[in-house]
């Protein structure tokens, strides 16, 4: 126990400043003083394990720490951090449940003040304002678990590491875009003449000069700012030491495509340096447009996903693809993802294709995809990088069969009979997918199939891209099961057609829903409502499985929509099932529905960041 003047000064000093102590005055603090002790802590080091006894009261005056809890599989997941001025073991203690139910790690140094659980007790009791605190601290918690409270900025001690040009091309780019959504940035590096050479520093951020030994995060931003920001350059052959890089929330390695090869030894010279440093380490690819397509790791795993950023001028206009890129890193470093998805429907799904120019256009990005069908094939396309308008000038192309075969009669329906019993969409997707695989794309995507061996879907998120559309296109009656791993394949519309939940459930904060079966036109063979029984017409076989199909991925659509926050249903009601030589009549649909609702989109995404995402913090 502090027994010095000097260090119950330097105790009562503590006390005043944390919200427990709120309302006591200077004399009750001298009071409580006395039993404390102080402990201190080291970053990365595991100050109080699962399941062990709370004996004490816990007070952080110094520093920050982890809390992870285990859930009943077994699996840990990360809480949050544990700030200075926060308290810890009230709850076991007044509920006098004395086992504690996470496992807290230091994030940085720090210091803990220490009183026994006793005197806790005692002291809610002799001082009721105390408990009043206790309360209020609990009912915040309380908030940030259901959902209600917005979230602090994630990952406040931010580094990054360059091994090219294009790196701080990109650290530029990210700097600028978290400053335009309104965080104040503080910035160190170690090579601070490199951001001339670029030219993409931010106006109104300096860059602090940061020395070998040096570790600024190790201590949370200076109340003028929001986040701390380390650029950190490397050699990707022969490494570098990564000591100021200890104590970062999180670490962005942007990686070349040439880096792959040595990523490995040199992320495992991070690990080394700071234990769990795998944990908290994303790689960001830096692509080209002509190929954006990251390399595979086969042995290297990471628990972040990665990001892959289209990076080619250093001046000018950035591209599509580049703005789309910093988009998603930046909503990726708020936390924020933004998901859509796309339903399937035939030919009638070439309306996402119009939809996703509108969308575009409008600067609307997304962090992660999902697709039944031909929502699977149009989402697959536009997350390998192909452009809207080009992935509609080249299906206008090879779906359009030549003057002879469109003097066949029912002609549509029969063509894309041929293109089940040739296999010929492998062909034709394989000359724009190649061998990529789903995890090798700019953005992740999830495509769904149907198992009829145990009659459940399957959601595709790696392997081979061309075969999950295959998957999941595969008419069942037109084209048999394809047999894969003890599963029999049929088209995800049997079960899921448009697969927003999926989004959900990995994490989506809000999930677009793109329905194109939405709307069905009262017509079959020529058969409507109002006809006589005497005039209406027999259907053929054909006919009849693709109406079964529209169908049911129009009831199925209605059925599956809770997890959608924002519809656009294109009414694409007079296009056939099997009609894909009318894919940019098709598209215009989409087009005219996303451009009808875009304005209201984007506020809705403006409403959500400013929820989730907490206002910065007041300067001084």
């Amino acid at each position: 126990m502090p027994g010095t003047a000097a260090e119950i000064e330097q105790m009562v000093g503590w006390l005043a400043k944390v919200r427990f102590c709120r309302g006591l005055d200077g004399n009750q603090l001298l009071e409580l003083a006395p039993e404390f002790t102080l402990r201190s802590f080291a970053a990365g080091e595991t100050v109080a394990l699962a399941d062990e006894p709370v004996t004490e009261f816990w007070i952080v005056v110094e520093g920050e720490l982890e809390s992870f809890l285990t859930d009943p599989r077994g699996r840990e997941r990360l809480l949050g951090t544990v700030h200075q001025g926060e308290t810890l073991g009230e709850v076991a203690i007044l509920e006098q449940n004395l086992n504690r139910p996470t496992r807290f790690t230091a994030r940085t140094n720090g210091t803990l003040l220490v009183a026994p659980a006793e005197a806790l007790l005692r002291w809610v009791q002799t001082y009721p304002v105390l408990m009043q605190n206790l309360f209020s601290t609990l009912s915040e918690r309380f908030k940030v678990v259901a959902g209600a409270a917005s979230r602090s900025v994630p990952s406040p001690r931010l580094g990054i590491i360059v091994t090219s040009k294009r790196g701080f091309v990109l650290a530029g780019r990210l700097l600028t875009k978290l400053l335009q959504s309104g965080e104040r940035i503080e910035v160190w590096s170690n090579h601070s003449d490199r951001w001339n050479e670029t030219g993409c520093l931010p106006q109104a951020v300096s860059i602090k000069t940061i020395a070998q030994h040096d570790a600024p995060m190790l201590e949370p931003p200076p109340p003028q700012f929001d986040r701390r920001v380390i650029v950190w350059e490397t050699d990707s052959r022969n490494g570098t030491d990564f000591q100021p890089l200890l104590g970062c929330d999180e670490i962005l390695w942007f990686a070349e495509p040439t880096d792959a090869p040595n990523l490995e030894q040199m992320t495992a010279s991070l690990t080394f340096l700071q234990g769990n440093a795998s944990e908290r380490l994303r790689l960001v690819w830096l692509l080209n447009s002509n190929s954006p397509i990251a390399p595979l790791l086969n042995r290297l795993r990471f628990k972040k996903r990665d990001v892959k950023v289209v990076v080619e001028t250093s001046n000018g206009t950035p591209s599509r693809q580049e703005t789309q890129g910093v988009d998603r890193l930046a909503r990726v470093l708020r936390g924020i993802s933004i998901g859509i998805a796309l339903a399937g429907g035939g030919a009638k799904g070439m309306a996402h294709f119009g939809v996703l120019q509108v969308l575009e256009e409008a600067g609307v990005s997304f962090d992660v995809m999902s697709g039944t069908s031909a929502g699977a094939m149009a989402g697959i396309l536009y997350a390998s990088g192909m452009a809207p308008q080009d992935a509609l000038q080249r299906f206008q192309r090879d779906l359009t069969p030549s003057k002879l075969f469109r003097c066949l009669p029912n002609w549509p329906n029969l063509y894309l009979v041929r293109q089940y019993r040739r296999k010929a969409w492998d062909g034709m997707l394989r000359k724009y997918l190649h061998d990529w695989e789903l995890e090798q794309l700019s953005i992740p995507f999830h495509a769904i199939t149907v198992d009829l061996v145990q009659a459940r879907t399957v959601v595709r998120q790696e392997g081979d891209a061309v075969r999950a559309i295959l998957e999941s296109i595969n008419l069942p009656v037109v084209s048999p099961p394809i047999l894969r791993d003890g599963m029999a394949l049929v088209d995800g519309g049997v079960l899921n057609n448009l697969p927003a939940d999926v989004l959900a459930e990995n994490g989506a904060d809000f999930v677009v829903g793109v329905d194109v079966s939405s709307h069905v036109r009262p017509e079959f063979a020529g058969n409507r409502p109002d006809m006589p029984t005497t005039k209406m017409r027999n259907a053929g076989s054909i006919d009849t499985i693709f109406r079964i199909f529209e169908s049911q991925a129009h009831n199925i659509g209605k059925m599956r929509n809770r997890a959608v926050d924002f519809w656009i249903k294109p009414n694409t009601s007079i296009f056939g099932l099997a009609e894909f030589y009318r894919t940019n009549e098709i598209a215009e649909a989409g087009k005219n529905a996303a451009q009808e609702c875009i304005m209201e989109l984007q506020q809705r995404l403006s409403e959500l960041e400013k929820r989730l995402i907490a206002p910065s913090k007041s300067h001084g």
